[in-house]
């Protein structure tokens, strides 16, 4: 009891570590207290529900980073489907051949050469942002015939609001307010680096608004494969509206764009 009782003399006012609502918050651990948003997102949507009995399908693997996550949580068969072939993605030589992995490249949404009712698990990061909304409900609809009930999708898309209010947030101030509260004086020339850099160089750091009034928005230097804004709503409808149940809208994983949680009945 003499033990517990100190308690009533530390930490005056209670011990507050930081608010866990803020995503930018400080907290002791410094530095070390912050993930990648891409480990984030590992953390929450896929280590909970790949296992060695689950069969994935993503579309847009790319080089194969989060196909490559999948394998080394043992799923049992992993579908990446891709307009690339593998031989420009070079998904091989990052992913490395795994009986387990096939590569299955497309040129419609049908989501041909995969089997239905086969999908424990769908993931797409990335990739959907880059399509049209109309291109994206078909895609929904061809995912369901794929799925097996109960099965689970995560599924990252482009809302132009969500984005816009990330830029206008300034998570930058965030990263600011978290230098200028570190005490120790080793903090002061990253400050002075931090904040130099940011006069100089914003345009090459911060993000770019986004308009649903452009046809073009967030396109590469060739003029192609932009952003289009699908948004929460109308996604979430689309999903439900193929049958699925949305689980969540936007698991806020990520402070710039939605990933949406959904669920085959």
């Amino acid at each position: 009891m003499e033990f517990l009782g100190g308690f009533n003399y530390s930490w005056p006012g209670g011990f507050f570590e930081g608010s866990p609502l803020d995503p930018m918050t400080s907290s002791t651990y410094g530095v070390y207290g912050y993930n990648s948003v891409l480990y984030t997102v590992y953390s929450a949507c896929i280590r909970p529900y790949v296992t060695s009995d689950t069969v994935v399908l993503e579309i847009g693997p790319g080089r194969g980073a989060w196909s490559k996550a999948f394998l080394q949580r043992n799923c049992r068969k992993l579908y990446a489907v891709d307009a690339a072939t593998p031989e420009h993605t070079h998904f091989w030589e990052y992913v490395g051949k795994d009986p387990r992995a096939e590569y299955i490249v497309t040129d419609n949404l049908k989501l041909d050469g995969v089997p239905d009712d086969a999908i424990d698990f769908f993931f797409s990061y990335g990739v959907f942002c880059h399509l049209k909304p109309e291109m994206c409900e078909e895609y929904v609809q061809s995912l369901y015939r794929k799925m097996r009930s109960g099965a689970r999708g995560f599924l990252m898309i482009a809302d132009f609001d969500k984005y816009n209010r990330c830029m206008e947030n300034d998570a930058h101030l965030a990263i600011g307010r978290f230098l200028a509260e570190q005490r120790r004086k080793v903090w002061i020339p990253a400050k002075l680096g931090y904040f130099l850099a940011w006069r100089y160089f914003r345009s090459k750091m911060d993000i770019e608004p986004v308009s649903k009034s452009s046809d073009k928005n967030l396109w590469n230097s060739k003029g192609n494969f932009g952003w289009y804004h699908w948004g929460v709503a109308r996604a979430s409808a689309a999903i439900a509206g193929a049958g699925f149940d949305i689980v969540e809208p936007d698991i806020e994983v990520c402070h710039r764009d939605p990933v949406i949680h959904f669920r085959k009945p």
